[in-house]
């Protein structure tokens, strides 16, 4: 086995801790629909939780051997599934006891972890590309990636409802159009 081979174990490990904790939720969430007020907002970021994931996997079938030169490169490739899991832990409520579940109020209550979370992963991402992997500083992911940053990072600063509603339906449609422009092919 390549050492890069070897080291995408703990990243698929991560990446797969991160989808269960979405996947699970949603299990519960079906489970316990009952006593679960619903928010849309709130099933944009699960969901958006859970494409970053697949996305970051689907990615980085190329990065292997760049960050495998030494261990400071892995641990700093190491922190974007990390953020992504961090992400999915704070957005996915703890269905354990009685009582009702409001989406919308767990929403409000974490979103600046979450959207912190998620500033935090285009900045990693593009960070690595360039000083690890050594990809070229124009790419067609930085537009993206910068784009991703500011949306975030406003998620995080602004709280206003309207401003949410527009901030999911925009990072929907801008994670649409990254995937169709540079993340249709693996690595």
């Amino acid at each position: 086995m390549k050492t890069a081979e070897y080291l995408s174990v703990l990243v698929s490990i991560i990446v797969g801790l991160g989808l269960s904790q979405v996947l699970s939720g949603i299990a519960n969430l079906l489970v316990d629909r009952g006593r679960v007020r619903f928010y849309w907002v709130w099933a944009v970021a699960v969901v958006m939780v859970f494409l970053a994931n697949v996305q970051f996997w689907w990615g980085t079938f190329s990065v292997g051997d760049a960050v495998a030169t030494n261990f400071f490169s892995f641990v700093f490739f190491l922190l974007t599934p990390i953020a992504l899991y961090l992400a999915a832990v704070v957005m996915v409520p703890d269905f354990e006891g009685e009582g009702e579940i409001d989406l919308k109020r767990h929403f409000y209550a974490n979103r600046r972890l979450y959207f912190g979370f998620l500033a935090s992963v285009p900045l990693l991402s593009g960070t690595r590309s360039i000083l690890i992997s050594g990809d070229p500083l124009l790419s067609p992911e930085r537009p993206f990636e910068a784009m991703f940053l500011v949306l975030m990072a406003s998620g995080a600063l602004v709280g206003r409802e309207g401003y949410q509603k527009l901030l999911a339906v925009a990072s929907v449609a801008l994670f649409v159009v990254f995937i169709v422009f540079a993340g249709l092919q693996p690595g």
